[in-house]
């Protein structure tokens, strides 16, 4: 975890470049009640994050919270109380949708996210390099990008109700782009992609085309 005192001076620089909004990707920084488990000895606590949420909006910098959401679990379910959570047995970084209590869970914590946050306009939801998504055998009965759509959809109905608008990243919608009407257009898509590797890509993917 970063020191707070580095975090504002950070902030500050951040500001003053003319960025007017910042992502904050907390995971295990923050010691949360969802998921007691999951806080180090580094993790800030609910005042000490609020102070930095307090600087950062005094600077003119909007915050945006980030729960990862369907991949990058592994600081969760690399916890024994959390392995039924996982898609696959041996790996903790995937959830399993078809699992109603990981729902639940990350319904509740999306929750406790906007109370630590208070008034927002966006929060993102992850979604990104779940490479393992999809493939447990309940899973895999299921078209991969649909199963996506409607679990995130489900879980941004906690954020819709508030009047925050959810957004994900690209990754994966990119990936099987014949089934890009599957995702809500009220979503808002942050670019990233690897599904084209590295070096020159044979194919240039444009939005709208």
């Amino acid at each position: 975890k970063l020191r707070s005192e580095f975090v504002r001076k950070l902030l500050k620089q951040v500001a003053e470049l003319g960025y007017d909004a910042v992502l904050w990707e907390l995971e295990d920084a923050v010691a949360w009640d969802s998921c007691p488990e999951c806080a180090t000895p580094d993790s800030w606590s609910k005042d000490e994050f609020r102070g930095l949420l307090e600087y950062s909006r005094s600077l003119k910098l909007e915050p945006i919270p980030l729960l990862q959401t369907i991949g990058h679990g592994e600081y969760v379910m690399m916890h024994k109380k959390y392995h039924p959570f996982r898609e696959h047995p041996d790996y903790s970084d995937c959830y399993c949708t078809s699992n109603p209590e990981v729902r639940a869970f990350l319904k509740k914590w999306i929750d406790e996210y906007c109370g630590l946050f208070g008034e927002l306009r966006h929060f993102h939801l992850g979604g990104d390099e779940a490479y393992r998504f999809g493939t447990c055998p309940e899973c895999s009965k299921r078209n991969r990008l649909e199963m996506y759509a409607e679990h995130i959809r489900d879980l941004a109905s906690v954020l819709t109700e508030k009047g925050i608008r959810p957004g994900i990243w690209g990754d994966m919608i990119l990936a099987e782009p014949e089934n890009i009407g599957a995702i809500p257009r009220d979503f808002m898509i942050w670019d990233w992609n690897y599904t084209t590797g590295t070096g020159i890509p044979e194919t240039v993917r444009i939005w709208g085309v």
